[in-house]
Parts: structure tokens; C-alpha cells; sequence
């Protein structure tokens, strides 16, 4: 995935076979497989050189060829690193998948905490929250990558699994430690604040985002993901109130 704002013309394979992580698991890929947590510590940007190397060979490997048919070993090969360095840094093709995925969220200003807008009215942190999250949703690499993770998670529901947990849950989750801070300080009155993050995330999706994910029009500009993200936070907010009168 490229910076914020570029273009991208690379397509996931379709159809592409299924190969397992090189690192082989005990019994293979099963339903207990699917529900686990792959726990990963990024590290920031310019730290490790070779971390931010292999992140950004990894980011276009499962954009072009997607997630199964990419292999460690070929992402060592592209990021000019050897197996073991790339085994120290990331123990599995999951882990990696997980951490390319949260390198993406952190690059579009997404991997946020609830401090980072604390002192902020309620409308003015959600317009600066959902202005990234409409830069991530939008920008085509994400939407590349979530109709590559649907088409595979049908063979191999891991690959599901692991797209949920590196992006939308993580975001859900600050989400909901977000609203239930800010209801806590009176902001307004909030009883389920899971619901509302996961309400407030669906919002910021459509409009533009289903007439991108169909090809149907290119990225709209940064006036119009303006436009859309405030009306968009207004007509949340003014919900909430009336839910809460």
C-alpha cells in the first residue's frame, strides 16, 4: 500500500491456490486455528530498516498475488533479507499478514488511541477520526486487499479471520474505548459503546466506497472526503442525541 492520496493499478490474483505457511503448525489449519489471536509488536517507522523493507515487500505481495499464494520464502527473496531474519521479526505468514495490515492502518493515521482526541468536543474527534478512516476505507490498496481477503476467506476462513483482527476489529475496539470515554464525561449518553463504534465505522463506509469497490468512478478528492466525513459525523451525532432524548 502506498503513501496516503497515490494511486495503485496492481490487482489481487483471483483464483490463485492455496498454499500453507512455510513454518509448518501442528495439525494444520482448522476451525480452533481460525478463531486464534496473533499477537504482533510493531515497530515504528526507521527503526528497523529491514522490518520496514520486508513490511513494504510484503504489502505488495498480498496485493498482487494475495494471501495464499504468497510465500515467506518469496518475501524474503523480494525484501533482500534471509529466512532467518525474517523469521526472527515475524514468526508466520499470519503474523506477517496481521502486522502488514496494522503498518497500513498506522501510515493512514488510523491506529489511534482515545488520548490522542481526549480533550476534543465530541464532533470535532470524530471528524478528525473518520477523516482517516475515510482516507484507509477509500484509498484503493485497502479495498484491494479486503476483496482479496473475501474471495480467499470462502476457501480458508483464516484468512478472514486474521483481515478482521489486523484492521476493522482493532478499529472497532479504540472505537469503543472512545465512546465510552466520552460518555463517561457527559459528552453524551452512550449504553452499548461497541455498537455504536461498529455503527459509526459502517457509516463511514458507504457513499463513495461501495461506487470505489465497484470501479464504477475514480477516488473522489480530498473536498469531497471532507464533505462526506463531516455530514457524515453531523447525522451520527445528531442519531445519538436523539437516541439519547
Amino acid at each position: 500500500m502506498r503513501q496516503p492520496g497515490e494511486a495503485s493499478t496492481a490487482r489481487p490474483a483471483r483464483g490463485a491456490v492455496p498454499q500453507p505457511s512455510e513454518r509448518p503448525r501442528q495439525g494444520g489449519v482448522t476451525a480452533g486455528a481460525a478463531r486464534m489471536s496473533i499477537e504482533t509488536t510493531p515497530l515504528p517507522a526507521g527503526r528497523d530498516p529491514r522490518t520496514d523493507r520486508i513490511l513494504a515487500v510484503s504489502e505488495r505481495l498480498f496485493l498482487e498475488l494475495g494471501y495464499t499464494a504468497t510465500s515467506m520464502s518469496l518475501v524474503a527473496q523480494r525484501a533482500a533479507v534471509s529466512k532467518t531474519t525474517l523469521y526472527t521479526r515475524f514468526s508466520s505468514k499470519e503474523e506477517l499478514f496481521v502486522a502488514t495490515i496494522q503498518a497500513a492502518c498506522r501510515r493512514y493515521g488510523t491506529d489511534f488511541t482515545p488520548d490522542n482526541v481526549a480533550d476534543l468536543p465530541l464532533e470535532e474527534a470524530l471528524y478528525r477520526i473518520g477523516r482517516r478512516l475515510v482516507d484507509l476505507l477509500w484509498s484503493s490498496d485497502s479495498i484491494m486487499i479486503r476483496q482479496s481477503a473475501l474471495s480467499e476467506a470462502s476457501r480458508i476462513p483464516l484468512v478472514g479471520h486474521l483481515y478482521r483482527q489486523a484492521g476493522p476489529q482493532r478499529i472497532v475496539s479504540a472505537l469503543t474505548t472512545l465512546f465510552a470515554r466520552m460518555s463517561h464525561r457527559g459528552c453524551v449518553g452512550i449504553a452499548d459503546p461497541a455498537f455504536i463504534a461498529r455503527q459509526f465505522l459502517a457509516a463511514l463506509s458507504g457513499g463513495f466506497h461501495s461506487v470505489l469497490e465497484l470501479e464504477i468512478a475514480g477516488p473522489p478528492s480530498k473536498a469531497e472526503r471532507d464533505d462526506f466525513t463531516r455530514k457524515a459525523v453531523t447525522l451520527f451525532i445528531q442519531g445519538l442525541c436523539k437516541g439519547a432524548a
